[in-house]
């Protein structure tokens, strides 16, 4: 995992303080996505409404959605770039096992030619 940070000063629902903002993303990390979606369907309420998300009662829902927005979009990021790493490798195994079948099949012909002669 990365060392990034939600940022906080760009978010749309912003804490009222900075160190009121930390202890929402530390209860919100704690709680981890699957909790905080899970919380934030069952609440069904309006982006400046207060939910409880561990031990802070007063985090707006609009706080918690755009930290799972952006949770999300990390996790589809490090998806992708695992997939790309994935297709690379694959290919060059492809190519590794190409090139061998290519020198067996010319080491198999070049028995044959000088066999023969």
């Amino acid at each position: 995992m990365t060392n990034e940070k939600f940022p906080v000063d760009e978010c749309s629902w912003p804490a009222s303080t900075q160190e009121q903002a930390q202890r929402w993303l530390a209860a919100l990390e704690k709680q981890g996505p699957d909790n905080v979606r899970a919380r934030l369907a069952l609440t069904n309420s309006a982006p400046r409404a207060a939910i409880v998300i561990g031990t802070e009662s007063d985090v707006t829902a609009g706080f918690a959605q755009e930290w799972l927005a952006w949770n999300d979009k990390r996790k589809a990021d490090r998806e992708d770039e695992l997939k790309m790493r994935q297709i690379f490798w694959t290919r060059c195994a492809a190519i590794a096992a190409s090139v061998a079948a290519i020198a067996g099949a010319i080491g198999w012909a070049w028995t044959i030619c000088c066999k023969t002669s």
